[in-house]
């Protein structure tokens, strides 16, 4: 709890910190030749002006790579005048391919954040399209053409509250509990819940943990998985679909073992009978 006051204070003062360990990761990526492809010269330069004489943390000495799937590029040619777009205010003009094979021409939109996705290794940008009311995400590697539009400042406040109303809409609140005996493992289960919003609360008279996640309902299953990653650590306490969701995860895990228990034993008492 002491380290976790801590984190947030520094947070709240705009404070970064960090760890030996993540500078020697940082500076490793920096290395990688799309690093050059995603910073600007100057923001590269800086980085590794910073990282000068950290220590190189060489993932080889431990690590063996033995297969994968074909990797794409982890930066895109749109991330840095998309980047300039959103940092400006900007709305952008863009033509690109959408899922029936067609191509939707010219469409105004203003784009407000970048994503990338760890399953589908894919850039997305999201963007609130104003003549339909509606967020809007796609692909970068669909998009055949764009160019920045100049909006007034009206307008683009306008927008920001448009898609402030949208995201808190989409958006719903999870309480996960953490069992008082893993209470020494806080850190590492907020770090597993770190993608989202979230408060603490900590009730000192049971000794419990109770985290606070916002997030949006098509992140529910990422949510999920997380939990089931935890396992017995942490539990959710007022939602009941997904309490039954996890239970019946739960159920078709203990059904597999004890169907390969059953049949080792009786693949046992045949043994014993020849």
């Amino acid at each position: 709890m002491f380290n976790y006051q801590i984190m947030t204070r520094l947070n709240e003062t705009g404070v970064f910190t960090w760890t030996s360990q993540e500078r020697a990761w940082l500076r490793m990526m920096m290395e990688h030749p799309a690093a050059q492809e995603a910073l600007s010269p100057e923001t590269w330069a800086k980085l590794n002006h910073m990282l000068d004489g950290e220590q190189h943390l060489n993932l080889q000495d431990y690590l063996t790579e033995k297969a994968k799937s074909e990797e794409r590029s982890v930066s895109h040619p749109l991330l840095r005048p998309l980047r300039q777009i959103i940092l400006q205010g900007q709305g952008f003009q863009m033509t690109g391919r959408i899922r029936s094979g067609r191509t939707s021409q010219e469409q105004f939109g203003f784009p407000y954040k970048l994503e990338y996705s760890m399953v589908k290794k894919e850039w997305y940008v999201l963007w609130y399209a104003p003549h339909f009311g509606r967020l809007m995400s796609t692909k970068l590697h669909s998009i055949t053409k764009l160019e920045a539009r100049s909006i007034k400042p009206e307008a683009a406040s306008r927008y920001k509250a448009s898609i402030a109303l949208l995201t808190e809409k989409r958006k719903t609140t999870l309480t996960i509990e953490v069992l008082p005996e893993f209470n020494t493992e806080l850190s590492r289960i907020l770090y597993a819940f770190s993608s989202f919003e979230r408060q603490v609360e900590y009730n000192e008279t049971q000794q419990i943990y109770r985290i606070l996640l916002k997030v949006s309902r098509n992140e529910i299953d990422y949510v999920l998985s997380k939990m089931r990653f935890l396992g017995k650590r942490v539990r959710i306490i007022n939602d009941t679909a997904l309490q039954e969701r996890m239970s019946e995860t739960a159920a078709k895990v203990l059904a597999r073992y004890e169907q390969s228990e059953s049949a080792q034993v009786e693949h046992e008492t045949t043994a014993q009978a020849d």
